[in-house]
């Protein structure tokens, strides 16, 4: 009996851990909801999904308003409303009305009040000497539960910076990471000290999960541009392929996605998507278009020489552009520099206007694909919608997630196809 156990325990192996190949794409988030749950709601539950989204972009928006990125946003598109070439039906606002009514997200007005750490944990009634773990148990999530609860109550009695600050505060021990990483993101606009924001971010770069990852990487990349675990994100991963050079379409990816298979030649599965049922001249040879995927203005800017280049010499003047994200800022300078562009296709793209406009006389058809309340969107700081009337817009119903726009199961199911 014991040599039977004995053999029975060498037979045990220990769990084998597969490292993420660099460059490799992260896995899909769960399908986005089409509404949001309201109001103090939204933080009744820690584990449901549709309730953490919903916190997290919570937590987004007390950044937002907290720094004045809407006022600043206005600001800029007020500056250039009596260019012609900038024409809006009105200034645009950085976030919708109507999709904070729905978030039921309060009034809060900018500050530069910054609390010590000691003061925001006394606030949200926390232990000052358990700092947040980025290893959560079960009993993190039950003692979450109730903290958060009743902070959020008071956040949505009274909207200031100290009630705010508390929430976030707060959110940096919450069992879920894509909360965690959103109010990492906005806890240095209240906080004296960054450093354990950071650290969260670090966490959230490395994280499996696209959104987590994105969120993450556009929150630290604010905060902290040289961060090396950024640099990590921007690999190349050249796919093969032996099909011939195409004249009609091609795909230009957003910030750090350089090395996602997604939109790849021949099997990524959105690139497969739009040549078989879209764009059947798709350009899918070896030498496809990409650029850094770094998150700059200085990196956007060589992406949309290398693009013009690249047209250039393909004899490409006049494709289809389908652009997801900054892809679409890209895209957009490559006309300001001279590249004509038949149909241009913004998936998700963030708005910076008129930092990044596309030259309309150099477009044909310029279409805007995009949810409401776009997370990734909220971290880079940019608007959720345009206002140029030029710009065919269509707000898909549904919220949060940046990546859908480009999923074959979207397309299908809002028949996007037609909207082009």
């Amino acid at each position: 009996m014991a040599r039977k156990r004995k053999s029975r325990k060498a037979k045990r192996k220990k769990p084998i851990r597969v490292a993420r190949r660099r460059g490799a794409s992260a896995r899909p988030s769960p399908k986005a909801p089409e509404r949001p749950i309201p109001g103090p709601e939204a933080f009744t539950k820690v584990s449901e999904r549709t309730h953490v989204l919903s916190q997290a972009a919570t937590l987004l928006l007390i950044g937002h308003h907290l720094r004045g990125d809407a006022a600043a946003t206005q600001a800029r598109a007020e500056a250039t409303m009596g260019f012609a070439e900038f024409r809006a039906a009105a200034a645009p606002k950085a976030v919708p009305s109507d999709d904070l009514e729905q978030l039921g997200f309060p009034t809060l007005q900018p500050t530069t009040v910054r609390f010590p750490a000691a003061a925001l944990t006394k606030a949200a009634q926390l232990d000052a000497r358990a700092r947040p773990r980025l290893k959560r148990s079960r009993r993190d999530v039950r003692a979450a539960s109730g903290t958060l609860r009743e902070t959020a109550r008071d956040f949505y009695r009274d909207a200031n910076p100290q009630t705010a600050a508390a929430l976030l505060e707060v959110g940096l021990r919450h069992p879920d990471p894509l909360v965690r990483v959103t109010a990492a993101a906005s806890y240095p606009t209240v906080a004296v000290d960054p450093a354990l924001p950071i650290r969260i971010l670090e966490e959230g770069v490395q994280s499996h999960d696209r959104l987590v990852r994105d969120v993450a990487a556009h929150a630290l990349a604010r905060l902290d541009p040289r961060n090396p675990f950024l640099a990590r994100l921007l690999a190349s991963t050249m796919r093969r392929s032996r099909l011939r050079p195409s004249r009609t379409s091609t795909i230009v990816h957003g910030t750090w996605a350089r090395g996602s298979s997604w939109w790849q030649p021949p099997s990524g599965e959105f690139w497969k998507y739009l040549h078989d049922n879209v764009s059947p001249d798709l350009y899918g040879a070896a030498n496809r278009f990409e650029w850094s995927g770094g998150y700059s203005d200085a990196a956007r800017g060589l992406g949309a020489d290398d693009l013009r280049t690249w047209v250039l010499r393909g004899g490409l003047d006049g494709l289809d552009v389908f652009a997801h994200s900054h892809g679409g800022s890209v895209a957009m300078l490559a006309t300001q520099a001279g590249t004509r562009i038949g149909k241009l296709v913004l998936l998700s793209c963030p708005v910076h206007w008129p930092k990044y406009a596309p030259h309309f006389s150099r477009v044909t058809t310029p279409v805007s694909i995009r949810v409401r309340l776009d997370l990734v969107i909220l971290a880079d700081g940019g608007g959720q919608r345009f206002h140029d009337m030029r710009i065919q817009q269509h707000v898909l119903p549904v919220w949060f997630d940046h990546f859908t726009t480009h999923e074959p199961d979207t397309w299908e199911r809002y028949d996007i196809k037609s909207m082009l």
